[in-house]
This record gives C-alpha cells, structure tokens and sequence, in this order.
C-alpha cells in the first residue's frame, strides 16, 4: 500500500529560527532532495522551502514512513530531531491533498491571496522532476492543485487589492502615475517600512532609489540593499525636485516639509505629480501640501484603512476560494481512490478465473467424451458466467468513488469486497475524508498525536527583504 503524504512546517507552528536553520536554498534544492529520498526510501518527493515554511510533498509507503522525512532534512541542515518537537505536521490520504491544493491557492498563506507561493510551489515541482522524485500520483495531484488555484485566481477575488501599507502604497502610486517604469524613488529615513516600500515599488518598475538619512551608515546599509544610492541629509530638497515618488519615515517629533518648503520646489519640477507616502508617526509631511497643484499625500491611517478593506474582502473571498478547491479536490481523491481499486480488481478478477479454470480442471474427465466445439462451448459459458457475476460488483465499486452506491461509499464498497473474497490489496485513498465544511485539513503529529494548527497565511502583510522569498 502506497500512500499520500505532506510533512512539514511553517509559520503556524514554527518560529522564525527553526524555519531559518531548515531552509534549503536554490542551489542545495536537488542534493537535499535526493538526499531525503535515499535515507527515507520515498518514491515521490516535492520540497517546498520558503521563508515562511519548509514542507514535503510525497508517496511513502505508510504514516510511519512519512514521518522520517522531516527528520531526514534535518539531519541535512544539522539540526536534531528533538528540534521538531511541537513544531512538525504529518498529513495524509485526504488531508494532504487538501493542504497541498490550500497551500498552491494561498489558503494557507500568512496573507491569505498572496501571488508567490504558487510559483513558488511550481518552481519545487520543476526541481523535484530534474531530480526524478514526481511520478503518477504527485504529478496528478499538482497538476490539478495549479488548476485549483488557477480558478481561485480568476473566479474569485481573493487576491485583489494590496494587503500591506507598502504593498497599498505602489497600489495608489499606480493608480496615480500608471506605469511605473522608469520612476525615481526617494526614501526618507531608512526605517523597516521603507525598505519594504521600495522592495514593492522596485518590483513595480522604479528604477531609481535613492536614500536620505541622517544617519550616514544606516543610509548606505539601506541604499546598497535596495540596489540605490545614499545622499545626506542636506540633499533632501534636491532629492524632492528629482523624485516622483517620495516615501518617509523619519524619527522627527515635527514636519519635516509642509507647503512653504515645498512650494518652490514644485515650480523646480514644473509642477510635475509627486506622490508622498508618509508612514512616520508623528507625521512627516504637513497636510497643506495637498492644496499645491500635482501634490498627492497619503498617511498611515489612509493606508491602513485601505489594507483593512482588502483583508475583509480577501477574508470574504476565501470561503468561495475554499468551495472551488474542494471540488477540484474531489476529482483528485476520486482518480487516487481508482487508482488504489485498480490493483483489488485485478485480484477479483484474477480470483474468479483461477476458480473457472480449477473447475474445469476437476471436470476434465467428464468432458472427455465432448467434441473441441463442444468443450470449447462450455468453457467459454463457464467464463462467461463468471464475468457476468463480477461485473456489477466491480462497476459498483468504482462507481462509488464518485457518488455513493446504496448508500456505501467506494472505500465501504472495496472493504467488504476485500473481505467477501479474501482478498489482499487496500485502497490507499479514502474520498469520504474529504470535508468540504473544513477549512483546513486536520494534521498528525509524528507522536500520533492531532493537535490542531493555529491559524495564518504566508506573506503577513509585511514583504520580506530583498532577496529572500515570500512564501
């Protein structure tokens, strides 16, 4: 018996620094992965490191296996099992399909709706082919994962809208200036939420950063990582002349510019739109710049209120995201469990000829007096019986994967066919598991436990820095 599994761990449950020691970059991917497969002895293997989890996706032969697989990356990463304590889910069967087909839709994203984590998951299955870990069923169940998400992409709305101050931030410059391509960005303090701002608004098209700061080192820390440049301090007012887009985040107890300062520098620009997301608190930018021509002024409590409709509208969204992956998830469940019948058919069948051609060997000597025509006839009533009588047990049983036969479901169906005939083979797959009234998939621990997950999605409504994933 053979059996679906998704092991892991992530920001529900994990803390920053265990994350961080498991996280399997890009260049390591294919050697950790072929590595877990020799020690744990899977058949399929799909790893998926973000900076929000580190998860495997696979076939194994039992739970039991499944549950060496954490285990087996740690050992890669240096750290000991006993780290995973608390910390590691095991799923299976259904349930692991569920997760695989929650996490490609960003269901289960810090920020439920964010975009990455799909391409994320798609660039794990590219490496996990390279490496000759995806066979018949991973290849199935992503396959249809992606067109789950596709849909929760496309059908609902789940995504819309930016779920950060940041992220809201290059909505509204987008919204002001268009296409971003080729804007000059000015940064103003070099604070978290600035660095984040600028990871958005690179990644939007800015092509020009440049950093001011008082502090000259932490100016030029922030410049180099954002790929800008650092001027002091006495350079704002020509920074403010050059820029489209200025985003502050000063210390300042006051105003650092109101409408006097800037009134001369907007002739300068020839009125050009400047665009000033100021996320100081106190505020860094005086409220009477909005009454110059081209002056556009958003605070944190603008941008807050606007990320606050967005979540609830993505909270709204998710329960329709959740309806469209369940049913794409059941026609996953339905293939898996036919396939897992597929092997118990074989045995019936196999069973009932082996009974035909034993009786017809016991019967031998009383068809020796028959003519080839006749004993051939016979032969072929004998088999012909016995096919009739496995027909509509083997129709109904995989009918049943699909919608229940008289009341049975095709796992029922199966076991007690099993049972009558003495069979061996299991189904692997059990449809029934699946739940759409969840909204997520309960998980195993390694000690056997079923300590539910806390809640979360994978972007947190902060971008990461530069350079690392979002996932």
């Amino acid at each position: 018996m053979t059996e679906l599994f998704a092991v892991g761990l992530s920001h529900k449950d994990a803390a920053i620094e265990l994350r961080e020691r498991l996280a399997v970059s890009e260049s390591e991917h294919l050697e950790v992965l072929r590595t877990i497969k020799d020690t744990v002895g899977c058949s399929e293997l799909v790893l998926v490191s973000t900076c929000n989890r580190v998860e495997v996706y696979g076939v194994a032969q039992n739970s039991l296996q499944a549950a060496e697989v954490m285990p087996a990356l740690a050992a890669t990463r240096g750290v000991a099992r006993e780290a995973l304590d608390d910390a590691v889910f095991v799923s299976t069967s259904a349930h692991a399909a569920r997760h695989i087909f929650r996490v490609a839709a960003s269901l289960e994203s810090l920020v439920v709706g964010e975009p990455q984590i799909l391409g994320q998951v798609k660039d794990a299955v590219v490496r996990a082919r390279e490496a000759g870990s995806v066979g018949p069923v991973l290849d199935r169940c992503v396959s249809l994962a992606f067109k789950s998400a596709k849909r929760v992409r496309t059908e609902t709305e789940i995504g819309r809208g930016g779920a950060s101050i940041p992220s809201v931030a290059v909505d509204l410059a987008k919204s002001i200036f268009g296409d971003l391509t080729g804007a000059a960005v000015l940064l103003v303090g070099a604070g978290e939420m600035a660095e984040q701002a600028a990871v958005h608004l690179t990644a939007a098209g800015a092509s020009e950063i440049v950093v001011v700061n008082r502090s000259a080192p932490r100016g030029e820390r922030l410049a180099k990582q954002v790929r800008g440049h650092f001027a002091p301090w006495e350079r704002l007012k020509d920074g403010i002349v050059r820029a489209d887009i200025v985003v502050s985040s000063t210390g300042a107890r006051d105003p650092i510019l109101d409408r006097k300062q800037l009134k001369p520098l907007m002739k300068q620009r020839r009125y050009r739109p400047l665009f000033f997301v100021d996320i100081a608190v106190p505020r860094d930018i005086a409220s009477d710049v909005t009454k110059l021509e081209g002056v556009y002024l958003y605070n944190v409590d603008d941008l807050q209120s606007i990320v606050m409709d967005n979540m609830r509208t993505r909270s709204d969204e998710a329960e329709r995201a959740t309806g469209l992956v369940d049913e794409e998830l059941r026609g996953f469940m339905s293939w898996l469990q036919s396939r897992a019948i597929g092997p118990l058919m074989g045995q019936l069948q196999a069973r009932g000829r082996s009974i035909v051609e034993a009786e017809l060997q016991r019967a031998d000597g009383k068809l020796r007096d028959l003519s080839p025509e006749q004993r051939k006839a016979v032969e072929q009533v004998a088999r012909g019986v016995m096919q009739k009588l496995l027909h509509k047990p083997m129709a109904n049983v995989r009918g049943a994967s699909e919608s229940p036969v008289g009341g049975f479901d095709g796992p029922a169906l199966a076991d007690a066919l099993q049972a009558l005939f003495g069979l061996t083979t299991v189904p692997a797959a059990d449809l029934s598991a699946v739940d759409p009234s969840e909204n997520a998939a309960p998980a195993e621990r390694p000690d056997g436990s079923d300590k539910p997950s806390r809640g979360g999605g994978e972007d947190g409504g902060q971008s990461s820095p530069p350079g690392r994933a979002v996932g």
